[in-house]
C-alpha cells in the first residue's frame, strides 16, 4: 500500500534545512516501499513455483489416466476377440467341447485349466484397471482443487506487487519533486551569497582600507558563511557495515562473482532470471549456475540450499541474506569481497555494488 505522503515542512529552520530533511523523510519511505515490494516478489515467486509444482502433478497424472485407457483398450480387446470367437464357435461351451475332441484327454485338461486362468486374470486386470482409474480420477479432481488454489495465490501475489511497484514509483515521483525543490532553493541560495559578494567587492573598491587611518577603519563587513553544497542531498539508504577482511574465494564463487558482475546494470525485473533483468535471488541463481550450483528461484530457498558461513568469514561468492528473521527472509545479495556485496534490489534501481548493510541481515551462506 502506499506510504503516508508527507506533511508540510516546519515554519522554523531555513528552507533548505527543511528541504534537506524532507527528502530524508522521503528516502526513507522509498527505502521501506523497496523492501514491501522485495518480499512481495518473493512471495509471488513461491506462489510461482507451488503453481509449477501442482502442473507438474497433473501432467503426471493425466499420463498416468492416459496410459491406463491404453491398458484397459488392450485388455478389452483382447476379451472381445476371445467373445468373438467363442460366437462363432456356438459358445464357450461349444469351445471346450471342440477341445475336449481333441484326441488327448491330457491335453484337454491343459487347455481347460489355460482358459479358467486366463479368463480369472482377465476380470483381475479389469477389475485394477478400473480401480486404478478411480484413484486417479479421485487425485485428478484433488490437482485440480490445488491448481485453482495455486493460482489464485500467484494471481494475488501479483497483484500486490504491481500495487506495491505503483506505490514504489509514485515515492519515487515524489523524491525527485523534493529534490527538485531543493536544487531550485539551493540554487537561489548561491546566487543571493554570490550577489552579496559582488556587493561587498564593489565597496572594497569605492571606500579602500588605506582611506581611513588605522584607528578609524570602518568596520570590516562580516565573513559571508560557507556556500552551500549545490550537490542533491539524499539520505543513506541503510547504515554500511564497515569492510570485512577478505578470504580467499574458491574457485567456482570466483566463478559465480564474475558471472553476476557480468550482468552489473541491468534492470531489476520482478521475478528475472534474465538474460536482460534480474531479481535478487534470480541473479544468485544464475550466477551459481555459471559455477555449474544450481539453485530455485527465491531467496529464501536459496537459505536453506546453502551451507551456514559465519558473517565473518564469508568469501566471494558466498550469499547475504536479509530479512526480519529466517522465516520472514526475503532479499539476498553476492559478497564480492572487501566489505562490498552485488544486487538486484528493486524496481527502478540497476544491478549494483555496494556495501552490505546490517540493518536486516540474516545471516550467509555458501552454495555448492
Amino acid at each position: 500500500m502506499l506510504l503516508p505522503t508527507l506533511g508540510q515542512a516546519p515554519a522554523s529552520g531555513a528552507p533548505i534545512d527543511d528541504k534537506r530533511a524532507e527528502a530524508a523523510r522521503v528516502q526513507d519511505e522509498l527505502d521501506a516501499q523497496g523492501a514491501q515490494v522485495s518480499i512481495l516478489a518473493e512471495r509471488h515467486n513461491r506462489a510461482r513455483l507451488k503453481m509449477a509444482e501442482v502442473e507438474e502433478s497433473v501432467a503426471q497424472t493425466e499420463a498416468d489416466v492416459a496410459r491406463s485407457d491404453e491398458r484397459l483398450k488392450l485388455v478389452k480387446g483382447r476379451l472381445a476377440t476371445v467373445a468373438i470367437s467363442a460366437y462363432m464357435h456356438g459358445g464357450s461351451t461349444s469351445i471346450l467341447s471342440t477341445m475336449a475332441r481333441s484326441g488327448r484327454p491330457d491335453e484337454t485338461i491343459v487347455r481347460n485349466q489355460y482358459l479358467r486362468v486366463t479368463a480369472a486374470d482377465q476380470r483381475a486386470i479389469i477389475g485394477e484397471l478400473r480401480m486404478a482409474k478411480d484413484d486417479l480420477a479421485q487425485r485428478r479432481s484433488e490437482l485440480d482443487g490445488e491448481r485453482k488454489v495455486a493460482r489464485d495465490a500467484s494471481q494475488e501475489a501479483a497483484d500486490a506487487s504491481r500495487q506495491a511497484e505503483d506505490a514504489e514509483a509514485a515515492q519515487r515521483s515524489l523524491l525527485s519533486s523534493v529534490n527538485g525543490d531543493l536544487s531550485g532553493l539551493v540554487a537561489e541560495e548561491a546566487a543571493r551569497r554570490e550577489a552579496d559578494e559582488a556587493a561587498r567587492r564593489r565597496l572594497a573598491v569605492v571606500i579602500p582600507p588605506t582611506a581611513f587611518p588605522p584607528t578609524a577603519s570602518p568596520s570590516a563587513p562580516p565573513a559571508a558563511p560557507p556556500l552551500v553544497d549545490l550537490a542533491p542531498v539524499q539520505a543513506a539508504a541503510a547504515e554500511e557495515l564497515p569492510a570485512t577482511r577478505v578470504l580467499p574465494s574458491s574457485g567456482l564463487g570466483a566463478i559465480a562473482v564474475e558471472e553476476a558482475m557480468s550482468h552489473l546494470g541491468k534492470p531489476y525485473v520482478y521475478g528475472g532470471s534474465g538474460p536482460d533483468g534480474f531479481d535478487c535471488s534470480g541473479l544468485t541463481m544464475v550466477a551459481w549456475a555459471a559455477a555449474g550450483v544450481s539453485l530455485s528461484h527465491g531467496a529464501d530457498i536459496q537459505w536453506y540450499e546453502s551451507t551456514r558461513v559465519p558473517v565473518d568469514e564469508v568469501i566471494p561468492g558466498d550469499l547475504l541474506f536479509f530479512g526480519d528473521s529466517v522465516e520472514g527472509i526475503h532479499h539476498n545479495a553476492m559478497y564480492i569481497g572487501d566489505g562490498q556485496m552485488i544486487e538486484a534490489s528493486q524496481t527502478g534501481t540497476p544491478i549494483r555494488i555496494r556495501g552490505w548493510r546490517s540493518v536486516d541481515l540474516v545471516g550467509a551462506g555458501r552454495p555448492g
